[in-house]
C-alpha cells in the first residue's frame, strides 16, 4: 500500500473515531464510546494560543461544551513570530507575544484567560502588574523545560518574581521535568509556600504515578493539571495512566481538589494523519475530557511500526461526583479567582 493510500486509511479511521467522541451520528456498526456525559462548567486551563485562531479556538471550545479556557503566551511555539529559544536555553520575544495575547483576547475576557509569560530573570515587576491592569489573568512559567532551563529554578535571580506572585496569590502555570528538576521545584515550594501553583501534566509524572503521589504528599498545596499534548506525548501519557488507572482515579478522588482539567491544546498544530486544525483540536480536546469523564475515550496509540500511531480505544477514568466537576471547572474558577490586585 503506498503511503498517500495508509494515510488517508488513517485518516478515515479516525474521522470516524471523531464523529464517535463528539457525538456525531456514526454508521450502523462502528464501535462506538460512552454516552454524552452531562453537561458541566468546562474550564480548560492549559491552551497554548498561537497564531490568529482566536475565533476558531472559541468554535472548538464550544464544539466541545468547554465553558472557558486559560490561554498562554507561547512564543516558542507560535509560527508567526519566527521565535525558537536560543542557544542559552533563553525564552525569546515573550514580551510581544504578551502584549498580542492580551491584544487578541480583549473582546472575549468572559471565555479567554491570558496567561502571559515570563523570563523570571529578567521580568520588570512594574512591566508585570501593567499587563495585569490589561487584563492578564495568571503567568506561565515554561523554566522547568529542559530546552527553556536557562539558570535554576531556586536561582536567586527569580527570587523578586516569586515574592510579587506569592503576595499577590497569582495564579501561575508552571512547566517542571521533575525528573531533572525535582529537588529545585522543591526549594522553590519549600522558600514560598502560599504560591497559587498549578505544575503542568501531572507535574511531569504522567508516565510516573509514584512520582506524582510523592510530590503530592509532600507538597500539601502544590497542584497539577492533567493536560496531554498532541502525537506521541499524548499517547505515551495515555497509555501509562491506562495501565495503571486505578491508581490515578484514588489519587483524585482523595484530593479532587488538586487536580485542573487541561488540554495543552496548540491552536497552529495540526495533527497526524492529515487532519485538518479543527478535526485535531477535536480530538486532543475530547480525548482529554474523555480521561476525566469516560469509561472509554479516542486517541491516536502506538502502531506495530516503531514511531507510527494508530486509531484507538482507551479506558477512561470516570470520575464521579462530586470530584469529576471540581476537576473540571470548579477548581480552575476558584484558582483564577485567588488574584489580590494592589
Amino acid at each position: 500500500m503506498s503511503a498517500e493510500a495508509s494515510a488517508g486509511r488513517l485518516t478515515i479511521a479516525l474521522l470516524a473515531g471523531l464523529a464517535i467522541t463528539c457525538g456525531v451520528p456514526t454508521p450502523t456498526g462502528t464501535t462506538g464510546v460512552d454516552d454524552d456525559p452531562p453537561a458541566r462548567d468546562r474550564v480548560d486551563v492549559h491552551v497554548h494560543l498561537v497564531g490568529d485562531a482566536v475565533d476558531e479556538l472559541l468554535a472548538a471550545l464550544d464544539r466541545n461544551a468547554i465553558a472557558a479556557a486559560v490561554v498562554i503566551a507561547s512564543p516558542h511555539l507560535d509560527p508567526a513570530l519566527g521565535l525558537a529559544p536560543g542557544p542559552d536555553a533563553r525564552m525569546h520575544g515573550w514580551r510581544e507575544a504578551n502584549d498580542a495575547l492580551l491584544a487578541a483576547t480583549t473582546a472575549h475576557r468572559a471565555r479567554l484567560f491570558p496567561f502571559v509569560a515570563v523570563e523570571p530573570a529578567e521580568v520588570d515587576i512594574p512591566a508585570l502588574e501593567r499587563w495585569f491592569q490589561r487584563g492578564a489573568r495568571g503567568v506561565k512559567l515554561y523554566f522547568g523545560h529542559q530546552k527553556l532551563h536557562a539558570r535554576p529554578l531556586d536561582d536567586p535571580a527569580h527570587a523578586s518574581l516569586f515574592e510579587w506572585l506569592e503576595q499577590r496569590s497569582v495564579p501561575v502555570l508552571v512547566h517542571v521535568n521533575t525528573v531533572r528538576y525535582r529537588d529545585e521545584l522543591a526549594r522553590v515550594l519549600q522558600a514560598h509556600p502560599r504560591l497559587e501553583l498549578v505544575c503542568a501534566h501531572l507535574c511531569g509524572s504522567r508516565t510516573d504515578l509514584d512520582r506524582l503521589a510523592g510530590l503530592l504528599r509532600e507538597f500539601p498545596r502544590l497542584r497539577v493539571d492533567t493536560s496531554h499534548g498532541a502525537g506521541l506525548p499524548g499517547v505515551d501519557g495515555f497509555t501509562a495512566i491506562e495501565e495503571d488507572r486505578d491508581r490515578l482515579r484514588a489519587l483524585i478522588e482523595i484530593q479532587p481538589e488538586r487536580f485542573l482539567f487541561g488540554s495543552d491544546l496548540v491552536t497552529a498544530r495540526e495533527g497526524p494523519g492529515d487532519l485538518d486544525a479543527p478535526r485535531a483540536w477535536d480530538l486532543q480536546l475530547a480525548a482529554n475530557l474523555g480521561l476525566l469523564e469516560r469509561e472509554r475515550f479516542e486517541f491516536w496509540r502506538h502502531a506495530a511500526r516503531i514511531g507510527a500511531l494508530t486509531p484507538g480505544v482507551y479506558h477512561g477514568l470516570a470520575l464521579p461526583e462530586p470530584a469529576v466537576s471540581r476537576v473540571l471547572g470548579g477548581n480552575a474558577r476558584a484558582w483564577l479567582g485567588a488574584y489580590r490586585p494592589p
